[in-house]
């Protein structure tokens, strides 16, 4: 594979992680967006380097920084930038013959202008190799779908990736003079072949040699990199692939903190020179490509508004939105439907649980009593009985009228007219104690129920019977949410059934008294929603004036949109 091919590799791979981005901001196939905003990750990371190649490692170091962003919540990308610096010595000896694998070293053995021509027979090779990557992973999540938790502590999770990387490697030939080191005295009375003790004396032998300036530019698969630019170009590129397995601990919101491991294969034939060693011996080379290991210690911290966004994906739990709402549904209290005297009204808001059958009630389970004559409408042959006649009825209910003895047609002609004088004065006073219908509103919303057009179509008929009555519309809410919220959203429900009277019916907007009380009188005293609370009472004014809207810093509340009635625009709502 070519380093062309490799690029190219490295940038549809790019293209496809931004193109499944793309798509999953575009579509979501629920019908709500269990996906919340989130934040993503940066990250600061060093442990150690080294290569496993065909030289004996030395510890070294790394570092780098990386971003990771979330796209679902199993998967996430990362771009992880990264130096390195790795060190290796080799307690055997390999030069110590014509055929050797120092001997076909071309920078060892003086074939390049630039070669140091080492004329020993005894070369230990050494090496340090600056390495410099960039990568793009994608990363999975193992432990995505433990929904024990709905925030997680603990993340495992394993990634592959591409990038791009450079190296240089150096070997340690020559002392400070310029002269090539002297190993021939480091293998003395020592079989590093066979004995494990004399590969380590032989090691510290040669590490007493060197003097720690790696000054020599190693070979490559084209020959050294010389800083006067023959065989090949100082900067060379490579392709590469990463694999790696990691676990992070959240520390807090905002910071967690990581133990990771990544393996790299660097591509072409460059692959097997970053330890600057291929030669087996001037016949053949190593099977193998050298392997570039990286364990570390990463610091993470999350960024973005914490205030409309949640963690990143690979904390949350994906159901983390669906078990509240499931959790608040299975809070409610269960609603009791008896009636035990089956009136229409529940026994948990009925006042009056024994109403004999048949008879009519208000909302609240009483009996009704039309005329106010102490009999109720159920066992009243006369329910409405005229107001001057409502001090003398009979047993039944019925009224009974004075005898007005003998009178002409004009007197018949003012009585009358006195009489209607008088109904007429009392009716304002009589219509003080009428009931009129409650309406009742959605949880949070103040637009009109379709089901509760019937109600208000009593209430109009009621004032267009009586053009001098005036009405009081006091809007309520239940006890969720705070105080100065339902102050303004019983406003808004109040004011929204007056105009629906005035565009539906025309009523006189002076005629309709705007009241309301938020939660402060509640009909069911719970703490849950209930849509008995939610609702719009309509009552006779009796001297009351319009309340102006509640200014306690919250413009607006509830949501009248919909397909039922929102407004009119003639009464500027």
């Amino acid at each position: 594979m070519t380093r062309k091919n490799l690029l190219l590799l490295v940038c549809v791979f790019a293209i496809s992680l931004s193109s499944v981005l793309a798509q999953d901001s575009e579509y979501s196939g629920l019908a709500i967006d269990a996906t919340p905003k989130h934040q993503s990750e940066i990250g600061i990371h060093v442990g150690h380097f080294m290569v496993i190649g065909d030289i004996l490692p030395r510890p070294s170091w790394g570092a780098g920084i990386h971003f990771r962003r979330a796209f679902d919540y199993a998967f996430a990308w990362r771009i992880d930038a990264q130096y390195g610096r790795a060190l290796g010595l080799e307690p055997r000896n390999s030069g110590n013959s014509a055929t050797g694998p120092a001997a076909a070293n071309r920078v060892l053995n003086g074939s390049l202008n630039n070669g140091i021509n080492f004329t020993g027979t005894d070369w230990y090779h050494n090496y340090k190799t600056d390495f410099w990557s960039l990568s793009i992973q994608g990363i999975w999540s193992l432990n995505s779908f433990n929904f024990k938790k709905q925030i997680r502590k603990v993340n495992w999770y394993v990634y592959g990736g591409v990038g791009a990387d450079q190296y240089k490697t150096y070997y340690d030939a020559t002392n400070g003079s310029g002269q090539q080191h002297d190993f021939s005295s480091v293998g003395n009375g020592l079989n590093p072949g066979i004995s494990r003790e004399d590969r380590r004396e032989a090691g510290d032998r040669v590490k007493n040699i060197l003097d720690g300036d790696y000054e020599t530019r190693a070979e490559t698969a084209t020959g050294r990199r010389g800083e006067n630019g023959d065989e090949t170009s100082e900067f060379q590129l490579n392709g590469h692939a990463d694999a790696g397995v990691g676990v992070s601990f959240k520390l807090n919101e905002r910071i967690n903190i990581s133990l990771d491991h990544k393996a790299t294969i660097v591509f072409g034939n460059e692959g097997d020179l970053i330890d600057g060693y291929r030669h087996r011996s001037v016949f053949d080379l190593t099977q193998y490509r050298d392997m570039v290991n990286y364990t570390s210690v990463r610091l993470n911290f999350n960024i973005g508004k914490r205030e409309d966004r949640s963690e990143p994906l690979w904390w949350v739990s994906p159901l983390g939105l669906i078990s509240q709402d499931l959790a608040e549904v299975k809070s409610r209290p269960i609603f009791d439907k008896t009636d035990a005297d089956g009136d229409g009204v529940f026994d948990i808001v009925d006042d009056e649980k024994d109403t004999p059958e048949g008879y009519p009630v208000d909302t609240k389970g009483v009996q009704l009593d039309s005329d106010k004559d102490g009999i109720p409408d159920g066992a009243d042959k006369e329910p409405y009985t005229p107001p001057t006649l409502v001090g003398a009825i009979d047993a039944d209910g019925i009224g009974q009228a004075p005898d007005p003895g003998y009178v002409n047609e004009g007197d018949v002609n003012r009585i009358v007219d006195a009489k209607m004088q008088g109904i007429e004065a009392t009716v304002a006073d009589l219509a003080t104690d009428w009931f009129l219908p409650i309406i009742n509103y959605d949880l949070d919303k103040y637009n009109i129920r379709k089901s509760e057009y019937g109600k208000l179509h009593q209430v109009a008929t009621v004032m267009k019977r009586y053009p001098n009555m005036r009405i009081v519309v006091a809007g309520h809410t239940d006890l969720t949410a705070k105080d100065c919220y339902n102050q303004v959203l019983s406003y808004n429900r109040a004011d929204a059934a007056i105009n629906y009277l005035i565009s539906k019916y025309g009523i006189s907007r002076d005629r309709l008294v705007l009241n309301y009380g938020g939660e402060s009188n509640p009909l069911v005293d719970t703490q849950n929603v209930s849509l008995w609370n939610r609702r719009v009472e309509f009552s006779v004014a009796e001297g009351q004036t319009d309340m102006g809207k509640p200014d306690c810093g919250v413009n607006n509340a509830g949501t009248g949109s919909g397909s039922s009635y929102s407004g009119n625009k003639e009464a500027g709502y």
